[in-house]
């Protein structure tokens, strides 16, 4: 017996079999959210509506899942070391309220070391969602700091490999040695070869989770303030063309548009719990590749969403027991303190200035740019600003340079890849589009090749931080043991109205 289709029949099953083996799936994802558990002002995206915060990020999380179930949600990294909340609990806030976000998976970034790496084992063990890393060691035993390379989630018929790993070169040039003492990071390259080759016959997709790359941009100034670029993250995907997904941190660069390098999707945001992306894929389980896709980068304005009940009482809670400290009032200040990257700022004229006026004995002070983490509004100054300002447990130090030396130093600083270093009142220096220094003053009077000059800095940067090796060259050096938050304490105690400006000591010529 003959059996009679009709022509729109035919169709049907034409596109059946074109859909077989066919699957959608959407990754929700952020990175660097860096402590923002409440929503924040973010000059670059708007001077007058908050944006952010946890509760509003769980919000969003939830209704987008809600959308469609097959949705994951990922994270990339650096959720540690932003507002106080963090510093003032060593991270223990910020994961508890992570267990709140209904993450699937996030690796580790960097500042999650912050507060040392034995206490990030400690912080970690607190969480109640999956943490990934596959190439971060304990020296001495050659065991993983954390043992959970990857993870296997099942979405419908998806079955989806989620690796995690933190780039060797972020690891190192970001970080505060003195808090890895014992560990080290490995290879990216040669433990992801590892885990694809072991998840290969497992699953239908891989998705990478990586903290990596060059640092993220610290800044008031928004986009235009020295770009950053997702170029680990390509050569990654071109060595490796079975990727299907990279969520990369580190960068603090976000993607409206999903940067593809031949089938791989690479996907970040601008930090800070500015946005959740979004990326909606369709996928060939049977060819192990996107076949179409859409990327967003959703904006989490605080007066458009309704804050989760739950993460705002969380919220409440770990912002209540640190209160007593952080509102201290230390001073006013009668403008706004704000950061730059790639230029002289105001905040940080006054934290140089501060290190500076410490000792006589320091004839000049420096601050790397990605210290200063978040502004500080016109009005009364508290502890708990300091602290958000400037997070990491960093001393100050002093150390005698030449003055070759220093040119080294600020030829580094000039080139960018770590941003400008800010200086104190008594030093100025010029540099020019090429990325090199011209000149540099101290007190007006040039700076002399073969004079030793006393300098101080954090004890990051003296201890080669931010690619600022030379430091470690230093003669007579000298730790204090006070925390740089403190010392701008102490330096703004003592003024009831504080004015900070721009005045000049960093020139860029044309």
């Amino acid at each position: 017996m003959k059996i009679k289709l009709s022509l729109s029949a035919l169709y049907g099953l034409l596109s059946i079999n074109l859909l077989a083996g066919t699957e959608d799936l959407t990754i929700l994802y952020t990175n660097d959210l860096h402590s923002h558990l409440e929503p924040h002002l973010e000059s670059w995206i708007s001077e007058s509506r908050p944006v952010g915060g946890f509760a509003n990020l769980a919000t969003m999380v939830k209704q987008e899942k809600a959308k469609k179930e097959n949705t994951i949600y990922l994270d990339a990294g650096d959720y540690f070391s932003g507002p106080y909340v963090s510093s003032l609990t060593k991270g223990e806030a910020v994961i508890e309220s992570m267990n709140h976000l209904g993450l699937d998976a996030a690796c580790i970034g960097n500042h999650e070391f912050d507060y040392g790496w034995e206490n990030m084992i400690l912080q970690m063990n607190k969480a109640k969602f999956p943490i990934l890393n596959a190439n971060i060691f304990i020296k001495e035993t050659g065991e993983p700091v954390w043992n959970n390379p990857y993870i296997i989630i099942q979405k419908g018929e998806l079955s989806i490999g989620v690796i995690g790993l933190h780039g060797k070169f972020a690891f190192y040039d970001t970080i505060n040695f003195r808090m890895i003492k014992g560990v080290e990071a490995r290879d990216e390259n040669i433990y992801l070869e590892k885990y694809l080759a072991a998840l290969k016959d497992q699953v239908d997709m891989i998705v990478v989770v990586i903290h990596h790359g060059m640092p993220g941009r610290q800044s008031s100034l928004g986009q235009t303030d020295v770009m950053r670029r997702l170029n680990s993250d390509i050569k990654l995907a071109k060595r490796f063309p079975e990727i299907n997904v990279i969520v990369s941190g580190h960068a603090h660069t976000g993607t409206p548009d999903a940067v593809k390098v031949n089938n791989t999707l690479i996907v970040s945001t601008n930090a800070y719990t500015t946005e959740l992306g979004k990326l909606e894929i369709s996928f060939d389980t049977k060819n192990k590749k996107i076949i179409s896709h859409n990327n967003q980068l959703l904006t989490i304005f605080d007066d458009e969403v309704v804050e989760d009940k739950k993460m705002s009482e969380v919220v409440s809670y770990w912002q209540q027991e640190v209160d007593s400290i952080a509102s201290e009032k230390i001073s006013y200040s009668s403008s706004n303190l704000t950061r730059a990257y790639g230029r002289e700022s105001n905040m940080g004229n006054l934290f140089a200035d501060a290190m500076e006026d410490y000792d006589d004995a320091i004839d000049f002070a420096v601050v790397n740019s990605g210290a200063l983490r978040q502004d500080i509004t016109k009005g009364d100054v508290s502890f708990g600003d300091l602290i958000s300002a400037f997070p990491f447990p960093n001393t100050l130090v002093s150390t005698k340079l030449t003055g070759s030396q220093i040119k080294e130093i600020f030829d580094h600083a000039a080139g960018l890849s770590n941003g400008i270093l800010q200086v104190s009142k008594s030093f100025k220096y010029s540099f020019s589009p090429e990325n090199r220094v011209i000149n540099m003053w101290l007190n007006g009077k040039k700076i002399l090749e073969n004079q030793l000059y006393n300098v101080a800095s954090s004890s990051f940067v003296t201890d080669g931080g931010d690619g600022y090796l030379v430091f470690k060259e230093g003669l007579e050096t000298k730790d204090t043991g006070i925390n740089i938050y403190e010392v701008v304490k102490e330096y703004l105690a003592s003024k009831e109205i504080f004015s900070a400006q721009i005045e000049g000591r960093i020139i860029e010529e044309i």
